[in-house]
């Protein structure tokens, strides 16, 4: 493949044999694609059906998840299972500055036409093809081009940032799968995987104390505690545990919450303490609170809730709100929503007697 050359700039091939046989990967993201793999032998038994009815099978994937997730986990194990060969895009060569990255786009599309079977991964796609852009457009016109059952080719994206992708690329893709976060069996298995000789640290309670933490947060961790010395006095109680984790100086920018501290350290402010402002508030104070809240805009407290829940970045808008109703910030995710709905109902009682009058 001489002419292949040519493509070098843009795309990366891997074949099966050079897929690693040993790898951490997020348990999660290995369930899916396991359940995307009974999809393609389940398409491989309806062929003649499907071809005869004109019914095409796309096998285009798009991968969604927070910071921090496993996406490789996906095509590293359909590259194993199937086996097919993995076409990658090249960040750098797609986003060259001397070269147009809808010429990259087209370029390793054909290389993948040219390569197939094969499975194209795409990364970041809102990076590659950001929305109302020229690359978004070109993308679009290259993906409805090509699908599993007529080119042989896997198209698989991931992006954790959905917002900035266009919704005309987001809805062609026939499945998509959303990565949560890390779930307790997806700390507990790296975790196993890594540290499975370490009898002095109890693996389940370190994944309790990592809640929250994204995928390559925990296993940074695990990295880290791996090179820890062994403790001569057996498996370690949960205080010396959560003392242990403090020291590893690994950072969990998979929890929004730790970000958002260090950004207020780092620009020299400071939030109470959450269990100060439970002091501050009281139960019966705070459904009170609650009531007012709602009964000033049921919609904007809902939504700096959801926002608040999701551990997503606060606008200027959501600050100014919760420097009006700064109890939001205690409590649960469950607790907020509890009382929430308990403030809606309290106050569409209370409208319904004032109505009456």
């Amino acid at each position: 493949m001489g002419e292949d050359r040519d493509f070098i700039e843009t795309v990366t091939l891997t074949t099966p044999e050079q897929v690693p046989t040993e790898r951490v990967s997020q348990y999660s993201v290995v369930n899916f694609a396991m359940e995307f793999l009974q999809l393609l032998r389940r398409y491989d038994v309806l062929k003649a059906q499907m071809s005869e009815r004109g019914l095409e099978f796309g096998g285009k994937v798009l991968l969604i998840g927070p910071p921090g997730s496993d996406f490789g986990a996906f095509p590293h194990f359909l590259a194993r299972e199937v086996p097919i060969k993995i076409v990658r895009f090249k960040m750098e060569g797609v986003l060259d500055e001397n070269k147009r990255s809808s010429d990259a786009l087209r370029e390793g599309f054909e290389f993948a036409r040219r390569s197939s079977p094969a499975l194209l991964y795409i990364e970041k796609l809102e990076t590659l093809a950001p929305r109302d852009s020229v690359q978004s457009i070109v993308l679009q016109d290259e993906i409805k081009s090509i699908s599993w059952s007529g080119e042989e080719i896997i198209t698989i994206a991931a992006t954790t940032r959905p917002e900035q992708v266009d919704r005309e690329l987001l809805s062609l893709y026939d499945r998509t799968y959303i990565v949560e976060g890390t779930s307790i069996d997806d700390r507990i298995r790296v975790l196993e995987q890594i540290l499975k000789d370490r009898e002095d640290l109890d693996v389940s309670v370190i994944a309790e104390l990592t809640d929250g933490w994204g995928f390559s947060d925990v296993n940074h961790l695990a990295m880290s505690l791996f090179m820890q010395e062994v403790a001569e006095s057996g498996e370690m109680p949960r205080e010396n545990l959560e003392e242990l984790i403090e020291q590893s100086r690994v950072a969990a920018f998979g929890d929004s919450k730790f970000l958002e501290a260090v950004i207020r350290k780092t620009r020299g402010t400071q939030q109470p303490e959450l269990s100060k402002l439970s002091e501050e508030y009281p139960d019966d104070f705070l459904d009170q609170l609650y009531l007012m809240a709602v009964g000033e805009d049921y919609a904007e407290t809902q939504r700096v809730i959801e926002v608040l829940n999701e551990g997503l970045p606060l606008s200027v808008k959501d600050r100014e709100f919760l420097s009006r109703h700064p109890f939001l910030l205690t409590g649960s995710a469950e607790d907020r929503l509890t009382r929430l709905l308990r403030a809606k109902k309290s106050s569409d009682r209370l409208h319904r007697i004032m109505g009456r009058q």
